[in-house]
């Protein structure tokens, strides 16, 4: 690598470095005084996108185009992107104007109806190209293509300005302005990033809006200006959730206030979202609280007007707050279940299912599943009478018992240790259970007649460590297979209250 002074044709001396063998360096430098120095080619590139702008904008103008708002770098730019823009869209229009003309298009109606779309598009994008007076829109997209223009008029992100806009003063594409008296600003947000809003005379009566502190201006008198996209949303806060709304009903609520204020308003149930925490509004009458025996604040909330009508499921009140009247909000994590009792089973429900029960209530109540609740019982076993099986749990009774020598198996999770040892089976009061004889035998036994043969050695419901009565123990017996079929095989097995 060698630097070498370059006489440019421009008259120009500058020094360069060549890289490369010596005869590539020699060719290199015969070029570079052959033509002129980087800075008056940028100078002349900078003349000729001046003239070819000025002849733009004269041209835009002798169009009856309106003039474009920006900065004077932008407006330069954007002339040219316009002009550009507007020519290519009139040669496609051409060009589609033609092959509706073709002999294909005359005999395939499918490719006739496509042609006929595209070139409503193209028009609508040349309505809408006609009316944009905002330099930063066309420098945004000045690298869409005729095809990405007409997709954007088929979904009707381009469209030139309604009757409605016009006269409202609305302008989809640019910044608009609205004025906002001193009495509804609230002040700066707790980061200082933002100036809050109050709505009033307005259909978000009493919500407040957010709005960026480099897009306002605060006049003496108090006012304060704000400007705004037309492509924007704006999010409305109504205390405890916040839901976007599009600028041109924004401005439309500002511009066309409401003669007297109106009710509060409050968002209501926001739509479900996979993976997020949600929430889910229930009628205030339809909630009532309770606590546990551990001091566990629940509320219990009741389903009418529901697929699972007449049941119920509690909730944890740490994740229950009213929010608009006449409901509470119940909130819940992305892998939520809800545990609704009441009817002949418990059920599982995943929360998108409840989200969409209560999102979308029967118009009346339907007929109930609630059935009437079962006696349950819990008896208590000392640790000397019982042995554990793989899935259960099972007792051997004494020789001047009912069923002497005699098991009976309950499942496991039917089953509880209790603090002080003893072991709390339960089973409601249509249970049946199934009695092993040593003969390999079996024998049905109600609930009823199983509480009768062991009153003598079993408690109910014992209070941890007062379990008082002490049983012989029991001769050791080799391992027992339990058959599946002694097991009870109620549908309250695992899911019992």
């Amino acid at each position: 690598m060698a630097q070498q002074r370059i006489t440019f044709a421009c008259g120009h001396i500058k020094t360069v470095q060549l890289s490369g063998p010596a005869r590539q360096r020699e060719s290199r430098a015969r070029w570079l005084a052959e033509s002129e120095c980087l800075t008056c080619r940028n100078a002349q590139q900078d003349r000729e996108r001046a003239e070819a702008s000025e002849r733009n904008a004269a041209a835009n103008r002798a169009a009856g185009l309106p003039e474009l708002e920006g900065s004077p770098k932008q407006v330069a730019w954007a002339e040219t992107i316009r002009a550009e823009m507007l020519d290519e869209m009139a040669r496609q229009k051409t060009r589609f104007t033609e092959l509706l003309e073709d002999e294909v298009s005359r005999r395939r109606a499918d490719v006739r109806k496509n042609q006929e779309q595209q070139l409503r598009c193209i028009e609508t994008v040349l309505a809408a190209l006609r009316e944009i007076a905002t330099a930063r829109w066309f420098i945004d997209h000045h690298d869409d293509g005729w095809i990405s223009l007409a997709s954007l008029a088929a979904e009707g992100l381009l469209r030139p300005r309604t009757t409605e806009q016009k006269k409202a003063g609305f302008d989809p594409f640019g910044l608009n302005t609205l004025v906002f008296p001193a009495e509804e600003v609230a002040g700066p947000t707790k980061n200082g990033q933002r100036l809050r809003l109050r709505l009033t005379h307005s259909r978000w009566e009493g919500c407040t809006v957010a709005h960026p502190v480099s897009m306002t201006q605060e006049a003496a008198d108090g006012t304060v200006t704000i400007r705004f996209g037309g492509e924007w949303d704006i999010p409305v806060d109504d205390g405890a959730r916040t839901r976007s709304v599009s600028a041109e009903d924004f401005h439309r609520d500002r511009t066309r206030r409401r003669r007297t204020p109106g009710e509060r308003h409050y968002w209501d149930m926001p739509p479900y979202e996979p993976g997020e925490w949600n929430e889910i509004d229930v009628p205030e009458g339809d909630v009532s609280e309770r606590r546990t025996e551990q001091g566990q604040h629940l509320a219990v909330v009741r389903l009418v007007c529901s697929r699972w009508e007449g049941l119920y499921f509690e909730h944890p009140m740490s994740m229950v707050r009213r929010h608009r009247p006449g409901f509470v909000t119940l909130r819940f994590g992305p892998e939520w279940r809800f545990k609704v009792l009441g009817g002949k089973r418990m059920l599982r429900i995943v929360g998108w299912q409840m989200h969409e029960d209560r999102a979308a209530p029967l118009p009346r109540p339907g007929e109930s599943l609630a059935v009437e609740q079962k006696t349950w019982h819990h008896l208590a076993f000392h640790p000397s009478r019982l042995r554990r099986g793989k899935n259960a749990w099972w007792v051997r009774f004494g020789t001047d018992a009912a069923w002497p020598d005699a098991m009976v198996f309950h499942p496991a999770s039917m089953c509880r240790i209790e603090e002080d040892g003893t072991i709390t089976w339960r089973f409601h009061e249509h249970w049946e259970f199934r009695v092993r004889t040593p003969e390999g035998g079996t024998v049905e036994a109600s609930a009823e007649e199983f509480l009768k043969a062991t009153s003598g050695w079993a408690g109910t419901a014992p209070l941890p460590g007062t379990y008082t009565r002490e049983p012989e123990n029991l001769d050791a017996v080799d391992e027992v297979v339990i058959p599946d079929e002694l097991l009870e095989e109620d549908p309250l097995v695992t899911e019992a209250p």
